[in-house]
């Protein structure tokens, strides 16, 4: 399944064919992982849209890079004062954000598996980079724990090495969200009224379950369905990628949460919650009735 959403060159790597090899591969251990029965629910803890309803990725991210820089700091001082009460939380700091590195790897791949093009091929270099600079911390350690005071120095120079390092795909990581969109709520700018609006939608041509789109007079496309004699409506752009919801599938036990036709996220569409990844947010929901005239009327639900 491949998304027609256009991306926009950054340079970097818009003719990087040869990170395309390491992608392949990586998505095919990740696809092939979420393939296994009952994986479903790791996905959905790893995106961040289970419990947290936010991507969960950069507030991992936030506690390796913040982690890492804090062991940087504690070692520079370390070389200039030569403090030995530093050595022990520098360490710690070192141990703690390695933890969370991992988490970070996997919560990235996840997110990353429903990329394409050009923003897939800068999500590797981001994660290839990241990798390296994980390397680098692992030597630092090992140093650390094997060679003793005598060779810290040169333990704590790696892990500075490897720090820079993280920074390189760090940016690549802030492209990754603020130049591609990766992750952002397609929805976050709709502009949703409390006030009751027509649409162009005729309550006597719905038909169970099959979708129709109507628009507000702000623009916002309206995902409008009737399910089982109840009339429902929710925004119809996917808050993931902009998927257009209208023409997903019906899924769910009871049929009633919508499936996005681009990477598959789930919205129930009785209350518009995100119930299956990459989605994270959820849809706007709205209220209905019918007018005298019998069109459909939306307003936008607190």
């Amino acid at each position: 399944m491949s998304s027609p959403r256009n991306t926009v060159g950054h340079g970097l790597v818009r003719n990087a064919k040869w990170i395309d090899g390491f992608a392949n591969v990586f998505g095919a251990i990740v696809d092939g992982f979420y393939k296994i029965p009952g994986t479903g629910f790791i996905k959905n803890v790893l995106h961040g849209t289970w419990l947290l309803k936010h991507p969960l990725h950069p507030a991992l991210t936030d506690a390796t890079v913040g982690g890492y820089t804090a062991m940087v700091a504690l070692d520079v001082f370390y070389l200039i004062t030569r403090d030995a009460t530093l050595i022990r939380a520098a360490d710690a700091l070192l141990v703690f954000s390695f933890a969370t590195s991992l988490l970070s790897i996997v919560s990235g791949l996840t997110d990353w598996s429903s990329t394409y093009e050009e923003e897939r091929r800068n999500g590797m270099l981001h994660g290839l980079i990241m990798v390296l600079a994980t390397i680098f911390f692992l030597v630092s350690l090992w140093m650390r724990l094997n060679r003793g005071l005598d060779e810290r120095d040169n333990a704590i120079y790696v892990g500075i090495v490897g720090w820079a390092i993280m920074t390189a795909a760090a940016f690549l990581g802030g492209e990754q969200v603020f130049g591609y969109g990766t992750q952002v709520n397609r929805q976050a700018y709709a502009e949703t009224k409390s006030k009751w609006e027509k649409l162009d939608v005729a309550a006597n041509g719905l038909e169970d379950r099959k979708p129709v789109v109507g628009k507000t007079k702000e623009g916002v496309d309206v995902f409008v369905a009737k399910l089982d004699g109840q009339i429902y409506a929710i925004a119809n752009v996917c808050t993931h990628a902009g998927g257009p919801l209208n023409e997903g599938t019906w899924v769910g036990k009871d049929r009633c949460e919508i499936q996005c036709p681009w990477h598959a996220s789930r919205f129930c569409v009785k209350d518009g919650h995100a119930v299956g990844g990459p989605a994270t947010f959820d849809e706007p929901m709205f209220e209905t009735r019918v007018s005298d005239q019998g069109f459909i009327e939306v307003k936008a639900r607190d």
